[in-house]
């Protein structure tokens, strides 16, 4: 994730926080934290940030600033994969204090963290809502860049439903919908992120695993490995070790919920 926070996911994520709130939250912590916890953020330790937002939280805060630093929190505790706790962060939040973007952006949090507690469909009825907060007045998205995290959360959770298809088009249109958003910047210090972009590859090639197709599976796996400083290329270099290990026309088991590592 760009700055120091996760999209989960990231994936990241997951998870999937929209740039200028990222911006915000960096500051927020830099306020509030860096007398307690040093000047330096780190940015790919979850455990460290769960401390710094854990510090943050315990100041004095403006109510909507800590509702963002909140869910910033439940990335985190994601990608420990600590669903729970997250679970009872996001439920913390009060969404009263969030614009509609916002609202959004939680419940796309919610879905993530839905789906590696069992919930998938729970988790598609979440992202399902975030339909209309996300529409402008011209029908198109107001935020391109957390349509397509959302795309890639309703991926991961079709797969968990079992649902290949739709699974594997909703990834791909995260994938492409977070390369025509950066293209749109026109700014060059705008780039794909690689840790979602391993993520939603990973994911792909689950798909392609659980479909029985070896050799697609082995290309998408390749595309996430190919950013091996990620937790999903990590994960992705494994999967194909685990492949080259299989025997000729079998595929090792996809679990029906797999954890997470990033949020």
């Amino acid at each position: 994730m760009l700055g120091i926070f996760f999209l989960l996911v990231w994936v990241t994520v997951i998870a999937a926080l929209t740039s200028h709130e990222r911006n915000r939250s960096a500051l927020l912590l830099a306020e509030h934290s860096e007398d307690e916890l040093g000047p330096s953020l780190p940015s790919d330790d979850p455990a460290l940030l769960i401390r710094y937002y854990r510090v943050a939280l315990a100041r004095s805060l403006p109510i909507r600033d800590e509702q963002l630093l909140r869910i910033n929190l439940a990335c985190a505790l994601n990608a420990l994969g600590d669903h729970r706790q997250a679970l009872e962060e996001l439920d913390r939040v009060q969404l009263q204090q969030l614009s509609p973007l916002e609202v959004a952006l939680w419940l796309n949090n919610r879905a993530y963290t839905l789906v590696f507690l069992g919930n998938a469909v729970d988790a598609v009825g979440h992202l399902d809502d975030t339909v209309e907060l996300l529409l402008g007045d011209d029908g198109v998205s107001r935020d391109p860049l957390l349509s397509a995290c959302i795309s890639g959360t309703r991926g991961i959770a079709e797969l968990h439903r079992g649902n290949h298809q739709a699974a594997e088009t909703a990834l791909l249109a995260a994938l492409r919908s977070e390369e025509e958003s950066v293209s749109l910047q026109f700014d060059p210090e705008w780039q794909v992120d690689p840790g979602r972009t391993a993520e939603r590859w990973f994911w792909l090639g689950e798909v392609a695993q659980a479909e029985h197709k070896p050799i697609e599976a082995r290309r998408r796996y390749e595309r996430a490995a190919a950013y091996a400083n990620t937790p999903f290329g990590r994960r992705a270099k494994k999967a194909l070790s685990d492949l080259a290990e299989t025997p000729a026309g079998e595929l090792p088991t996809v679990p029906a919920t797999p954890s997470a590592s990033s949020a």
